[in-house]
């Protein structure tokens, strides 16, 4: 065999190989994402959900000396919240927020620290809080409550239908809004204590 053919068949060879290395490389590649990928569902399928408390937050209400008769506006309350922490920090660092389909809140309960038989949570006809975060400012209403007319010191509230948060829990503030009415005039300040309970999915 002359060089020039022999040199024409050493390029023609180092070519398939350099073509079967790109190959395998390629290979290689695509079953390693397809193997994370397969990986991930499985990761996804496996999380079976947490129950997660956001912060317990208080409120001190003012004495109302009358009883507006519509719905007021109670205030505006934040506070900080880290959804991919809380999911690692209850999962053992096995689950992050990317692992999470949805966000509802599963109960509110309610609590006041001071009542009396006069200033209780039967003053309140009626409460309703909305929600935002600082990456999703439009709001959206998580409860929408009657309260009965007897004594209580404690209420707890379960949604029938609660919305989907998740797309509110990027960010790591979150904004309430609440509103009530009243059924009875409250003769003192009042300190009520939310604990929000959210079933994250």
């Amino acid at each position: 065999m002359s060089n020039g053919r022999w040199h024409v068949n050493c390029i023609v060879q180092k070519q398939k190989i350099s073509m079967r290395k790109s190959f395998l490389s390629v290979f290689i590649v695509s079953a390693l994402f397809a193997g994370l990928f397969a990986c991930k569902k499985i990761i996804r399928t496996l999380f079976q959900g947490i129950d997660a408390d956001v912060p317990t937050f208080s409120v001190t209400l003012p004495a109302i000396p009358f009883a507006p008769p519509n719905e007021v506006p109670l205030g505006t309350y934040s506070q900080h919240f880290n959804l991919d922490s809380t999911v690692r920090a209850n999962t053992n660092n096995v689950y992050s927020a990317n692992d999470v389909s949805s966000v509802k809140v599963k109960q509110i309960n309610f609590t006041i620290s001071n009542p009396d038989s006069l200033n209780n949570i039967s003053n309140f006809e009626s409460v309703r809080f909305t929600f935002s975060s600082n990456t999703k400012t439009d709001t959206v209403t998580i409860a929408s409550i009657v309260f009965p007319d007897t004594y209580a010191a404690a209420y707890t509230y379960t949604p029938v239908n609660a919305p989907d948060l998740k797309p509110y829990l990027n960010g790591n503030v979150l904004y309430y809004n609440a509103f009530g009415k009243l059924r009875r005039i409250t003769t003192k300040p009042l300190t009520l204590n939310l604990q929000v309970t959210l079933r994250v999915q």
